[in-house]
């Protein structure tokens, strides 16, 4: 597991097997872990994570600024984009640099979106910027949960918030560390089918 303090996945450096003598190399075939999905690929991960109601319960508006921490392939980015309309921004940051380069080429032509490969202990985000930040199954990877709250908590709007969603299972060490790093849960979806999704907002000064 990385030692990641705000960003996100773990970095995945298989080495590839000599490639054959031909004009350009073809993609690597082999399964990327810890860096989530692409919608449309897996049906039954769609059913449980059910993006479009997902994406509908953040509440997004046109012209917010949205940062997708830990975003690998951009499972959500899409949606995001869409819900925060060509006068807003959603910028996808994450460590891994192959699921960086890949994100890329899926989001050419979406000029609301911003995608980042960012240093493990820095959340390369700018200050006072975020309306929402998303961590999406992102938040066991951190090695200090507390101290990768609190670095995020300078990039929020004054009315920002940090939404989190994981498998239910992952809620509590998430709910603790909120609270130790000066969160406070101003709402809460519980009808999604495996995962909670919670809102923070922060109730201590930056």
């Amino acid at each position: 597991m990385v030692t990641a303090a705000c960003a996100c996945r773990s970095e995945s450096k298989a080495e590839a097997p000599p490639a054959p003598v031909a004009a350009t190399a073809p993609e690597p075939s082999a399964e990327m872990h810890g860096v989530g999905g692409v919608e449309g690929v897996d049906a039954a991960y769609d059913r449980s994570r059910q993006p479009a109601r997902f994406v509908a319960a953040l509440g997004l508006s046109p012209g917010q600024r949205v940062a997708d921490v830990g975003a690998g392939l951009g499972y959500f980015t899409p949606r995001l984009a869409d819900a925060v309309g060509p006068t807003g921004q959603v910028v996808a940051t994450d460590i891994d640099g192959e699921a960086i380069q890949r994100l890329r080429a899926r989001m050419l032509g979406r000029r609301n979106v911003e995608v980042r490969k960012v240093e493990p202990d820095e959340p390369g985000l700018e200050g006072g910027a975020y309306d929402l930040i998303l961590l999406s199954e992102v938040d066991h990877f951190f090695a200090n949960r507390v101290d990768s709250l609190t670095r995020l908590r300078p990039a929020l709007t004054p009315q920002g918030r940090i939404a989190v969603t994981h498998l239910r299972a992952m809620k509590p060490p998430l709910v603790a560390a909120a609270q130790a790093a000066g969160y406070a849960i101003v709402s809460e979806v519980n009808d999604l089918p495996d995962h909670y999704l919670l809102f923070l907002r922060p109730t201590v000064s930056r």
